[in-house]
């Protein structure tokens, strides 16, 4: 089997970049964050400036999240060769091109629909397209589409960029002509370290994604409506209705905080379980909703109070 490393290109570096960036940015709102909620938690300036920090602390978190796997990616980005297949590599991932099934090579994609537009050039090119004859495109070029070396297959194609792209033709035509040695199938092999099976359910990203609003909003309400809130909140009646104990009205935060770090806990445990009980992984999602629900219609109660 022979490696072969993709042409350089100044994407990874941009990729690189901007997750420098997004990391100091996410530091600087946390330290001015941490600043304003020094002390007590009865001093803290809750309001809708505050929220709109928080939130966007997270936002930078999660964008950086985003760019360390397309840096990580791009940087390990590589191709093998042998007598039965094409192997594209990146952080331990591994898509499968029988090379029994090649039926041509080319230079460059036609016109080409990428759902995420210009964030597939992030690191270098990457993710699904589609043809104008509708045919799927596949990217791991470090080079535009239109630059990039194409196989096709049946139904499929690849682009991908050898940094010698002559010797790699040849290489590869070479072991067509020699044939397989035992069949493959074209596949995606998904490295176990990001648990893609668990965050590629369909169900189980949109519980998350509904559990994630319903937590942002509820928290925005309470934001909102805090600095109007009297010091000392009604949160406990008795069996006649009346008032059995006065908090303090930061307490009401603890209701969408507690909700946050439960559903936290079920997509843990949903990751660790979700290959042997996929169904049992969605519940706990579904249960994430609930919590939310519940949870908010709660601190809403006690504020309206």
């Amino acid at each position: 089997m022979r490696h072969w490393k993709p042409q350089p290109s100044s994407g990874r570096w941009l990729a690189l970049v901007l997750l420098l960036l997004a990391l100091v940015g996410a530091g600087v709102l946390g330290v001015q964050l941490a600043g304003m909620l020094r002390g007590a938690p009865e001093t803290w300036p809750i309001n809708l400036q505050l929220y709109v920090q928080v939130v966007g602390l997270l936002a930078l978190l999660l964008l950086a999240g985003a760019l360390a796997y397309r840096t990580a990616a791009a940087f390990t980005l590589g191709y093998e060769l042998d007598r039965n297949g094409l192997y594209i590599l990146w952080l331990g991932n591994r898509v499968v091109v029988p090379l029994e099934q090649v039926q041509n090579i080319d230079i460059g994609m036609g016109p080409l629909w990428r759902p995420w537009g210009v964030l597939q050039n992030i690191g270098y090119y990457w993710g699904q397209g589609r043809a104008a004859d509708g045919r799927h495109m596949h990217l791991f070029s470090t080079r535009p589409p239109a630059q990039s070396l194409v196989v096709y297959t049946a139904g499929e194609a690849f682009g991908i960029s050898p940094a010698d792209r002559e010797a790699f033709v040849q290489d590869l035509e070479q072991r067509r002509n020699l044939g397989a040695t035992k069949p493959l199938a074209s596949v995606f092999e998904p490295s176990r370290m990001f648990l893609y099976a668990f965050w590629n359910d369909h169900t189980v990203r949109t519980l998350l994604l509904i559990a994630l609003a319903l937590n942002l909003i509820a928290l925005g309400v309470v934001a909102a409506r805090y600095p109007a809130l009297d010091a000392m909140l009604r949160m406990r009646f008795d069996a006649a209705g009346q008032v059995s104990d006065l908090r303090p009205r930061h307490q009401v935060l603890f209701l969408p905080l507690a909700a946050f770090g439960l559903t936290l806990l079920n997509t843990v445990v949903g990751l660790l379980f979700y290959r042997a009980q996929p169904v049992g992984a969605r519940l706990l999602q579904g249960a994430s909703v609930v919590v939310q629900i519940l949870f908010g219609i709660a601190a809403l109660t006690i504020i309206r109070l």
